[in-house]
């Protein structure tokens, strides 16, 4: 592989980043100097901004994973500290739904932010909401979970659906959808007190006979290989414009070869085409039922997505692929 080529880079200068992302200065290309405050290292979130505070004073980039207090906070202290220009990114994009001053700060930081590098293509709602321009706006795309675990898993068809996670989960929708269908269906996900901080719920619902819900998510290697066995995976995600869900599952997946049905949303619909999965909209368990049953038995139709998510998923790589695409994705200007 070559090595990375950071646009603007001066090779009779060096390069100074500040980030808490974990493993950032390994890929980073010669001449440019990462300091690196994780919070895997720096646990005590008020030590670990601090720290990343004063090494930014004399950086020329600041890339730390998005979070809306975290935005607010830097955006204040770097504006109020006057000194050398020192340019933040930030990596992810979760802002809830933020109103009355809470908007109006939030949205006084997030133009402060010179580029968000996010996993999802449209971003007009957000440019709506906060008034940020499109061009703060910079996709880059996530990578394969646990890539160890897929490449050595071995996938086969063990006749049933599989149905992951727990953030965002439409799980009211999927058992109105397989209950007349009678497949066999598994789902991995978290324990209800886990999950519905994350927008996931079962609580009301009458699990139909032919599911087995398991909440033995936190085991990875179950999670993978339970999935690699399955025919068809199925993520419902809950009607949502503003979060992404379920982005990590299907990549996971789609890098295990299988055709995958998920529900449109944000970092859904406006990354993947319906040559490499299928789409179909969220809350309507009789199409999702629909596009079910024509999976399931339809053998040729399973191989030729699968073949296609497969070379999707397989061409983004892990944590050093996406490691690099921040770097390249810096903003110099």
């Amino acid at each position: 592989m070559s090595a990375l080529r950071v646009p603007g880079y001066d090779e009779n200068s060096a390069l100074r980043i500040t980030t808490d992302i974990h493993g950032l200065e390994r890929v980073a290309p010669a001449g440019t100097v990462v300091h690196s405050f994780s919070a895997s290292r720096y646990p005590s979130l008020w030590k670990r901004r601090l720290r990343l505070l004063l090494a930014a004073l004399a950086s020329d980039h600041l890339v730390i994973h998005f979070s809306l207090p975290d935005a607010i906070w830097f955006a204040a202290a770097l504006t109020l500290i006057p000194f050398r220009r020192c340019r933040i990114t930030t990596l992810d994009f979760f802002v809830g739904d933020p109103r009355g001053w809470r908007l109006k700060l939030a949205s006084w930081s997030l133009r402060r932010i010179d580029r968000m590098l996010v996993y999802f293509k449209d971003s007009s709602v957000f440019q709506r909401q906060f008034g940020i321009p499109a061009s703060r706006f910079y996709y880059i795309p996530f990578k394969i979970n646990g890539i160890e675990l897929i490449e050595k898993a071995t996938p086969s068809d063990r006749g049933y659906i599989f149905c992951g996670g727990r953030s965002r989960r439409d799980f009211a929708t999927l058992f109105a959808a397989v209950a007349p269908l009678g497949y066999p269906v598994k789902v991995v996900t978290s324990p209800e007190a886990e999950m519905l901080p994350h927008g996931s719920s079962m609580a009301g619902l009458k699990v139909p006979p032919n599911v087995e819900v398991s909440t033995n998510d936190r085991s990875p290697a179950f999670f993978v290989e339970t999935m690699a066995a399955a025919r068809l995976v199925v993520i419902p995600i809950v009607r949502d414009s503003t979060t992404q869900a379920g982005i990590g599952v299907y990549l996971q997946a789609m890098a295990l070869g299988k055709c995958v049905i998920v529900s449109h949303s944000l970092g859904v619909s406006d990354v993947l085409t319906d040559q490499e999965a299928i789409l179909v909209p969220p809350g309507d368990p009789l199409v999702l039922r629909e596009a079910i049953e024509r999976a399931w038995n339809d053998d040729a139709l399973l191989s030729r997505y699968g073949s296609r998510a497969l070379e999707y998923a397989r061409s983004l790589g892990g944590e050093d692929a996406l490691r690099r695409s921040v770097l390249a994705a810096l903003p110099y200007y």
